[in-house]
């Protein structure tokens, strides 16, 4: 409970408010480089409120005194060799002369109070606003042993090093000392701040002593106030007293704000003002924050930016003790008034903060709680362009551009260790993520790349340089999405028959691809597997297709791969997977070659007219070419050639029409199915038998590959499509692979143990 209430339940004489003699001013010297001004202390209303009761004044008389910086004094034995501490009977907590000015003063160390003895118990903590007068005897000698220690022991509670504090902030604030003595005191706040830094409380108040101190000088010197600049890495909290009237000064006269001054106001304003709440951009990564509004706002307002005056604003400069009972303003004489910079307009530099603030974020992500993780080469890429290239980006970029161009096969784990520094993998999807925009910021792209809706990276990935980006990632357009869906589809076939590059040059040249695209689709066909996609991962990759665009994309794969050259056994098992993945009947598929083929066909494959009929010359005249069915829009068509395809055509459908249909004729004939197998198993989204297949799998870490192939063929499955269908569902539940093929075959056991929420209760 505070003092003065304690005095008032005990029915103890309040002072008589009477006594107007009792007020202090200290008036400050006029400037003679402009208008005057003084410090005046603040009085409380709750003079008036005692008025009322008519109880009487007893004032009790001052007879403390300040011991000097360097002077000893000793008390209960505990010599205090440096001094600045008030000792004596009686110091008023109010100095001003208000209602409470017989409360002692918190900071007085009064000898007539019982200090214990023994050893100090150095955990005794004093609570908020502790008074040596009201404190126990134990905790007087914990305090009087942390003095004569020197006072620089951060062991103590923070209440120790706050009431020794009060004692340096009533000398200069209430007595104003000479300014040699001043001096010191100033210098021993700064020794206080340098061991109790990591305090937050003793920062902000040791802070607005320093400024106020700064102002009383500042005040009688115009001059100086103008010439003085903020520390933008030294903000606070709160607008210190000098700044408030700095820009009061700027908004009172119509003067723009420059750089330091437009930014100390913003981020000192309070965020229930500008709705700038802290956030790691600005506190993880102050320095480059600072740094980038910098140069927006020199792009932004070249001519400085100006807050405009409102009339009825009006700043008030109250300084708020620590030890709760100084209450002092400063005022203006020669200004009727000084707007308050809180109560003016800030919203264009609101807005250009926001901006910095969220472009900074993926930076300040990077660096966490860690400073020195911001000259990292991870994030000094995600830096804004506008804050140019650190060395360690440099570094990369020379690394990157000795590579073999135009495309290079680099490991996965080497390129991470480069973005990320050692510790950090890089096969996640996250990480994939990050380090697309980190290379588009130098130039280069890479794939797989899940930005661009590739698949998460394997061991190698594929880099090409992309060229200018200005430091952002590349869009592509829905036509490059279309490319690589048919590439996925029959990019492997073709690689088969050596026709990668015309199919790359036919997409691109039907589709239009820029550039950039053309690259990316080029890195994803040499990163395609030689085995064709499985059905089920085919389904998985058009279900993003709508339904009216299904027929015309698969239509144009048909296309390409006739334009291309001979569709082969692969390439037409391919078409006939797309086409089933899409829904459609490969008499659609038939048709679709059928008419490509036709109109591809050319006519050099019939005699060609060497001299017409008129030339009468040395030989015999070629007679001219039979006449040659032709369809409606003009195709030339050669039924000797469709009949042959026809005939190809059926022969090889039927040879691979028992092998493509659905999943269940894959199951021989001869296996029975137990019913047992149908029923619903832990793993959920596979199916059945694939489920008691990976049942029985993950009871071992390894799987010798004939071992696996004939636990496979006991339950009726293929072995390699069974492979295959258990991969995709870890992909699509876990987004990891399960199974790694080789001999043996490695079983990621943990997987389903550590992400058991996808299993079946």
């Amino acid at each position: 409970m505070f003092s003065w209430l304690k005095r008032i339940l005990s029915g103890s004489k309040i002072p008589d408010t009477t006594n107007e003699a009792a007020r202090k001013e200290t008036i400050a010297s006029s400037s003679t480089h402009g208008p005057s001004f003084h410090t005046q202390h603040v009085f409380s209303n709750d003079e008036e409120k005692l008025e009322r009761y008519g109880q009487p004044r007893s004032p009790k008389k001052d007879d403390a005194r300040w011991v000097l910086p360097g002077e000893k004094v000793t008390i209960h034995g505990f010599e205090i060799a440096d001094g600045m501490v008030y000792v004596g009977n009686f110091l008023t907590a109010a100095p001003d002369g208000s209602w409470n000015a017989d409360t002692p003063a918190p900071c007085l160390i009064r000898p007539s109070l019982k200090v214990a003895s023994g050893a100090p118990q150095t955990n005794l903590d004093l609570g908020y606003w502790p008074s040596y007068t009201d404190i126990t005897p134990n905790q007087r000698l914990t305090y009087l042993h942390w003095l004569a220690s020197g006072k620089s022991d951060t062991s103590y509670p923070m209440g120790y090093p706050f009431l020794y504090f009060y004692g340096l902030e009533r000398r200069l604030v209430a007595d104003s000392p000479p300014i040699d003595e001043e001096a010191l005191l100033v210098a021993e706040l700064e020794r206080l701040r340098s061991l109790f830094g990591n305090n937050g409380s003793f920062v902000n108040y040791s802070t607005e002593l320093l400024n106020f101190i700064e102002m009383k000088h500042a005040v009688t010197d115009i001059p100086r106030v103008e010439a003085w600049k903020p520390d933008l890495a030294a903000l606070g909290d709160h607008m210190s007293p000098l700044l408030q009237v700095k820009l009061g000064l700027h908004a009172l006269r119509g003067m723009p704000l420059d750089v330091d001054l437009a930014i100390a106001g913003i981020l000192s304003l309070s965020p229930h003002l500008t709705g700038l709440w802290p956030r790691i951009a600005t506190t993880r990564a102050r320095p480059e924050f600072i740094e980038l509004m910098r140069h927006r706002f020199t792009q932004k307002f070249p001519k400085g930016f100006r807050i405009r005056d409102k009339k009825e604003s009006l700043l008030d400069l109250s300084y708020r003790s620590a030890s709760q009972y100084l209450h002092t303003s400063i005022k203006f004489d020669g200004f009727d008034r000084l707007p308050d910079p809180a109560q003016l307009t800030w919203t264009k530099m609101i807005k250009l903060c926001e901006g910095a603030r969220e472009d900074l974020t993926a930076f300040a992500k990077v660096v966490g709680k860690e400073r020195e993780r911001a000259y990292s080469m991870a994030a000094a890429l995600m830096l804004p362009v506008e804050l140019g290239e650190r060395e360690t980006v440099r570094s990369f970029r020379a690394w990157l551009d000795d590579l073999s161009q135009p495309l290079a096969d680099v490991p996965l784990e080497e390129l991470g260790l480069r973005c990320f520094g050692s510790g950090k993998a890089a096969s996640g999807l996250r990480q994939a993520c990050d380090m697309s925009a980190m290379l588009a910021r130098v130039g280069y792209g890479m794939e797989p790349d899940p930005t661009y809706g590739g698949t998460r990276p394997g061991e190698n990935i594929i880099l090409f340089r992309i060229g200018d980006t200005q430091g952002q990632l590349t869009p592509v357009g829905a036509d490059f999405c279309t490319a690589a869906l048919i590439m996925t589809a029959i990019g492997s076939a073709a690689k088969a028959l050596t026709l990668s590059s015309k199919l790359v040059e036919d997409l691109t040249t039907r589709l239009r691809l820029t550039p950039h695209e053309t690259k990316r689709l080029i890195a994803r066909l040499q990163l395609l597997p030689e085995r064709l996609p499985t059905l089920g991962r085919l389904k998985t990759i058009v279900e993003s297709v709508e339904p009216e665009q299904r027929t015309a994309i698969a239509s144009l794969a048909a296309s390409v791969a006739v334009t291309i050259g001979e569709t082969d056994q692969g390439m037409m098992v391919a078409l006939e997977r797309l086409y089933e993945a899409f829904g459609l009947g490969r008499q659609e598929l038939y048709t679709v070659l059928h008419q490509s083929t036709a109109a591809t066909a050319s006519c050099a494959s019939e005699p060609i007219v060497v001299e017409d009929g008129k030339s009468q010359r040395r030989g015999h005249r070629i007679p001219a070419p039979p006449s040659k069915a032709k369809s409606q829009d003009g195709i030339v068509i050669d039924m000797s050639k469709v009949d042959v395809i026809l005939r190809e055509t059926k022969e090889v459908d039927a040879i691979l029409a028992p092998i493509y249909e659905d999943a269940a004729s894959e199951i021989p004939i001869s296996v029975a199915v137990s019913p047992t197998l149908e029923q619903e198993t832990k793993f959920v989204g596979l199916g059945p038998r694939q489920a008691h297949l990976l049942e029985a799998l993950v009871n071992q870490p390894e799987w010798t590959r004939s071992g696996f192939e004939a636990k496979a063929r006991e339950l009726g499955l293929m072995p390699d499509g069974a492979l295959e269908a258990i991969n995709e569902w870890a992909y699509d539940t876990f987004d990891e692979e399960l199974i790694v093929d080789g001999d043996p075959l490695i079983i990621n056991t943990g997987l389903c143990l550590t992400n058991g929420s996808h299993l079946k209760k």
